[in-house]
């Protein structure tokens, strides 16, 4: 049976909706938002478009967020390490192989990111 028009867009802004909460909750264990966001890696603005909903953050997004507070993704939103790796082991799934290309990946994102701000600096000190 096909999806109804529109359903995706709804389940989108359901799971969006959904991060918003557990990232207000997130937020509201720490001393003040700034120290929060710092911690994080985000930008007010994108904090606050994924707190409204408004923003369908990439994979890339939740592992910087994520690796920022020390979790897992899965963490993030909501779910358990032991109930996630249990599931995808029925389907044969590694969570372990899972986590490591990710950890790889935020690594790598943020040599990238260490890489431009110093271009950055080195173009404004010339």
């Amino acid at each position: 049976m096909a999806p109804k028009a529109g359903r995706s867009r709804t389940v989108e802004k359901t799971l969006a909706s959904l991060l918003g909460l557990r990232l207000e909750q997130l937020a509201a264990e720490h001393d003040d938002l700034q120290t929060f966001l710092r911690k994080i890696g985000i930008s007010p603005g994108t904090y606050y478009l994924l707190v409204r909903g408004e923003s369908n953050p990439t994979l890339d997004t939740l592992e910087v967020i994520a690796k920022g507070l020390g979790l897992s993704v899965w963490e993030l939103i909501g779910l358990n390490d032991g109930v996630v790796t249990k599931a995808l082991a029925k389907h044969d799934i590694d969570l372990e192989a899972i986590t490591a290309a990710s950890r790889a990946r935020v690594e790598a994102l943020t040599k990238i990111d260490e890489q431009r701000e110093a271009s950055r600096k080195a173009i404004k000190r010339s």
